[in-house]
């Protein structure tokens, strides 16, 4: 299976120059974009998801400043401002609309690979640490927080978001009695009003889902008074 090369998306007026940074940047191993205007990178946003954006201050259409504060609010890819502006004001405004790294023309391409390098190797480090503190494991079963989902070994449990976030509660509290009053104001942010019997029976249908009778290595306990708790062998 081939592994997916970053997407950068390149953001300058200047065409010759944009091409030669695209072509760079692709014997380097790079998936890249050019686009020439702030609209085209709008449409281009509309529908890829670049890993990384090159980005010019001075667009015929618009401001790169406030062009970065646009991608911050869509997307975590980091953003490498390149420009004529020299200005220490300049790269203070670059750092404030949350650009993350500054170079100025001229530059050596060997500055401007080393930098678009060390963004995507920062972003991918980042990605792994959300990745293993979002991923709980316990024995057969896995939970992905961040995707709301939960596998018994390879397969999908196909839990919906309350039931999962049922469950991840009960784990992320392991041994722990967690009464239904708990497990309810927790997971739907309001006061238990209702009859218990609705935790017992979204239990009933993740144990089910889970197939905890023939799991050995963990138990959801149900105990009297609507008490639960999660545990393992």
């Amino acid at each position: 299976m081939c592994e997916t090369k970053p997407l950068i998306l390149i953001i300058e007026d200047d065409v010759e120059l944009a091409l030669l940074n695209a072509r760079l940047l692709k014997r380097k191993g790079y998936d890249v974009m050019v686009t020439n205007t702030a609209e085209e990178a709008r449409d281009f946003l509309k529908m890829v998801k670049p890993a990384l954006f090159i980005l010019d201050i001075g667009l015929p259409d618009g401001d790169g400043f406030e062009l970065c504060e646009e991608f911050k609010q869509r997307t975590d890819a980091p953003v490498l401002f390149l420009t004529g502006r020299k200005e220490t004001r300049d790269k203070v405004a670059g750092l404030q609309a949350g650009g993350d790294y500054y170079i100025t023309k001229p530059y050596e391409n060997a500055e401007l690979t080393a930098a678009v390098e060390s963004l995507l190797q920062k972003e991918e480090q980042i990605r792994k640490k959300i990745a293993e503190v979002s991923v709980i494991e316990r024995g057969a079963l896995t939970l992905k927080l961040h995707e709301s989902k939960a596998y018994i070994g390879e397969r999908n449990a196909e839990l919906t978001p309350k039931e999962f976030a049922v469950l991840a509660l009960l784990v992320q509290n392991e041994e722990n009695e967690l009464s239904s009053e708990m497990i309810y104001e927790t997971v739907w942010e309001a006061d238990m009003n209702i009859d218990t019997g609705i935790i017992r029976k979204y239990i009933s249908v993740i144990k089910k889902k889970l197939d905890v009778e023939n799991t050995d290595d963990f138990d959801i306990i149900s105990e009297y008074g609507g008490i639960y708790k999660f545990t393992t062998m």
